[in-house]
């Protein structure tokens, strides 16, 4: 399963015209490194099965390319990336305010199992800030497919969906809350009350192959309605067959509180 890691985060100066369209300019430079970090990725797979060291090589070579990029380059909070998701070499998931981005990516450095890398980029003020996320060994990472924000009186919220996998048969996916505090992406914001207390996210374990005959990919499991601010988690056998039910967390204006359903009597 994974956890939070340590982060070591790089202040990115504001360009003027930041949040304007990007110059054609920008675009043009921007679209041939998107095209060069593309083709660069696709180098990993020839050495996937008989080279390790190879794919060492490029796996860490394209990391610190791609890093380097989003870092000297604020305004790619902007950029879609198209060829890198078009190839599907990295998914790339971004509020719809604009405010808070994560990129994934696989490294295949992980043998049956996937090993993922990520960057957070968000704005806060009027600056732009990468978190570049430091895994712990053996740590596999996660892949984030949504986040939702969630708007309070006095704050915003940010509700990241993510997966991954321990082995063909081994999955797991989390639901976790961040919040912007002045230039820090605070990841221990708790606001989802469980049975230990509250807490930051909300994790299960699952056998993928009891769900793999589902048409989305990558699985989409725990559900967040933006309108009703309801999370809706399945419902996990010990065996780790994913059932039709859901637990429901409701939010309340402070916390998301589970949802009691109570029988009526006969």
């Amino acid at each position: 399963m994974n956890s939070f890691f340590k982060r070591a985060i790089f202040p990115l100066t504001l360009v003027l015209n930041l949040f304007s369209p990007l110059s054609y300019g920008q675009s043009s430079s921007f679209d041939k490194v998107d095209k060069e970090l593309t083709a660069l990725y696709s180098k990993i797979f020839p050495f996937y099965y008989d080279n390790q060291d190879s794919l060492n090589y490029y796996s860490d070579l394209i990391s610190s390319k791609f890093t380097s990029f989003i870092v000297n380059n604020p305004s790619t909070l902007n950029y879609k990336f198209k060829s890198l998701t078009d190839s599907n070499a990295c998914g790339i998931v971004t509020t719809k305010d604009g405010l808070f981005r994560i990129y994934s990516w696989d490294t295949w450095q992980g043998g049956t199992m996937h090993a993922f890398r990520n960057i957070y980029q968000y704005k806060s003020g009027n600056k732009i800030y990468a978190t570049i996320l430091d895994y712990g060994e053996g740590d596999m990472g996660t892949y984030y497919t949504d986040i939702f924000p969630l708007k309070t009186n006095d704050k915003i919220y940010f509700l990241a969906i993510s997966g991954g996998s321990e082995s063909t048969k081994d999955a797991y996916t989390t639901i976790a809350a961040y919040t912007i505090s002045k230039d820090t992406l605070n990841d221990k914001v708790k606001i989802i009350k469980t049975k230990s207390g509250l807490s930051n996210s909300i994790s299960l374990e699952y056998d993928f192959f009891t769900v793999v005959a589902r048409p989305e990919r990558p699985i989409r499991l725990i559900k967040y309605d933006e309108d009703k601010k309801i999370i809706s988690i399945p419902v996990v056998l010990e065996n780790g067959k994913v059932t039709n039910r859901f637990i429901t967390y409701k939010f309340n204006g402070q916390y998301f509180e589970k949802i009691v359903v109570r029988r009526k009597n006969k």
